[in-house]
């Protein structure tokens, strides 16, 4: 139990550490902004094991706090933890663990399953098309509104193949598609 809130408390840490460097991120943008951070010597532990906190290259980085809040080197914690740390500096993106799979760049095709926009595949708009078999093509949808989307497709030579296409198919994250039958989609700008 002891551990679980241990745990708990760095990946919170960890949680505030990424989002406070995001925002100093946006703030690097447009300005500078200097701040005021107290290095009092704090001692890191985890499971009753102290802890030096190091950089990727080995150099000592001390905890600080600022504004009343304890921050924690990410990599520090995170190997203490068991976990791989990776930074990607086009998307300026911390890494806890495994990264997440590329998303695909349409045109892209898709079969029977369920997908996440933003997850599973890039937001945008696109035109959809059966390109084999036929079924349903159904999701929650935002832009669609309260109706969601709710086609039946199908490619020529199917039995759904009156509608082979979707147009101006809108998703944003969040939104939610499911191909359903042996409908194959594919997805182009």
């Amino acid at each position: 139990m002891r551990r679980d809130k241990i745990q708990g408390f760095i990946a919170g840490i960890a949680s505030v550490i990424l989002v406070f460097s995001m925002s100093l991120t946006v703030y690097a943008i447009s300005e500078t902004k200097n701040i005021t951070a107290s290095y009092n010597n704090i001692k890191l532990y985890i499971n009753q094991r102290m802890i030096t906190p190091k950089d990727a290259n080995g150099t000592i980085v001390e905890p600080f706090i600022y504004n009343g809040t304890a921050y924690l080197p990410v990599r520090a914690a995170a190997e203490a933890l068991g976990h791989d740390v990776s930074w990607d500096a086009a998307t300026k993106s911390i890494y806890i663990g495994a990264k997440p799979a590329a998303l695909p760049t349409a045109p892209f095709t898709l079969s029977a399953g369920q997908y996440v926009v933003g997850e599973d595949i890039p937001a945008g708009k696109y035109n959809c098309t059966a390109v084999s078999g036929g079924g349903n093509f159904i999701g929650s949808v935002e832009s669609l509104g309260r109706t969601g989307l709710n086609e039946i497709l199908g490619a020529p030579g199917s039995y759904y193949s009156d509608r082979q296409t979707y147009s101006n198919l809108r998703l944003a994250d969040g939104d939610t598609i499911k191909i359903n039958g042996n409908l194959k989609v594919e997805f182009t700008f």
